[in-house]
């Protein structure tokens, strides 16, 4: 799987030229418009075409897509992920997010920040409509963890999108667990009915084994998920007050795939990126990465002294009520 970004080129063109011809004789925003919503029936033929040439996989069908494709490693994945991208995304990187746009495409958002009050205001109105009395919550940017594809400096990329709030509570949330580890080895146990099939999946039958203090981790871990959620809103607000407009691109690439996460300070960060125009407008409010390292060490140095303190007091509650 030795490609070059030319010869991958020269495999996908091949591909529409023989499922759409007339697409190379369209004006850009016009292949643009095909790209979001290419015909179900066009896009599976091209995938057909392309996983012959690139891997002599024959397809018949879209089961058997997915079926070859939970036999690929990420290598490969990543090369046919590369070769078909410029057929879905838009704008100079052909950026695509990875997520359910509903009726909705990427075009239909001028900047990230359009899409993700948009986002933002759909998870809040099915949050209303599950829980009467909700009270809905302001936009201060949801962007978290959020995938998406595009071209960097002429390289495929797989990509992460967060808010500064929300890469942290992410952070402080595997820290917080790696502290709970420590204090309270813990394991997961199958019951008799884990992994059996039924007509919407599987079922998962598991329980928490910590060697008969399993009352002492759940507390533990309610203690944490609070104090998760408070700091989350904390820090929500202080990166919003802040209007700081940064971006930070933190290149998590390993030699299985290059991969990239963009994190954005708040809100007026998000009206700048232009999805048309993503990299180089992320570019231009780029900011040095070790700020952002340093709010990460301090948060977890916090949900450290916070676990381990909470885990002391309910061990010595725990002692005199079951001594």
């Amino acid at each position: 799987m030795t490609n070059t970004a030319q010869e991958q080129d020269a495999i996908l063109r091949t591909a529409v030229m023989q499922v759409k011809p007339e697409y190379f004789s369209w004006p850009i925003e016009e292949q643009e418009r095909y790209r979001v919503a290419a015909q179900p029936d066009e896009w599976f033929r091209v995938q057909q075409i392309v996983l012959r040439t690139l891997f002599q996989i024959e397809v018949a069908t879209r089961d058997e897509i997915d079926n070859a494709l939970r036999g690929f490693n990420d290598a490969q994945r990543a090369l046919l992920s590369g070769t078909l991208l410029p057929l879905r995304g838009i704008g100079e990187d052909f950026f695509l997010l990875n997520e359910s746009l509903g009726d909705k495409t990427l075009l239909d958002f001028t900047t990230l920040y359009d899409y993700d009050v948009w986002e933002h205001c759909f998870q809040e109105d099915a949050r209303e409509k599950e829980s009467p009395g909700y009270v809905p919550q302001p936009h201060r940017g949801s962007l978290y963890l959020s995938w998406a594809r595009l071209f960097i400096d002429g390289r495929f990329y797989y990509a992460t999108l967060s808010m500064a709030a929300g890469y942290l509570r992410s952070a402080t949330e595997e820290a917080g667990y790696q502290q709970m580890e420590k204090l309270i080895p813990h394991r997961y146990v199958d019951g008799e009915r884990h992994g059996k099939r039924t007509m919407s999946g599987s079922i998962w039958d598991q329980r928490v084994d910590a060697g008969g203090i399993e009352g002492q981790l759940k507390e533990l871990r309610s203690q944490f998920w609070r104090y998760l959620d408070d700091r989350y809103e904390k820090l929500q607000q202080e990166f919003d007050s802040s209007a700081s407009a940064a971006v930070w691109i933190l290149d998590r690439s390993t030699t299985e795939e290059n991969h990239v996460h963009f994190v954005f300070s708040d809100k007026t960060a998000l009206q700048q990126v232009k999805l048309r125009h993503f990299l180089h407008d992320c570019r231009s409010l780029q900011k040095c990465e070790e700020v952002l390292k340093d709010a990460v060490e301090a948060e977890c140095t916090a949900v450290a002294r916070f676990i381990y303190d909470s885990h002391a007091r309910i061990t010595q509650g725990w002692t005199s009520i079951h001594p």
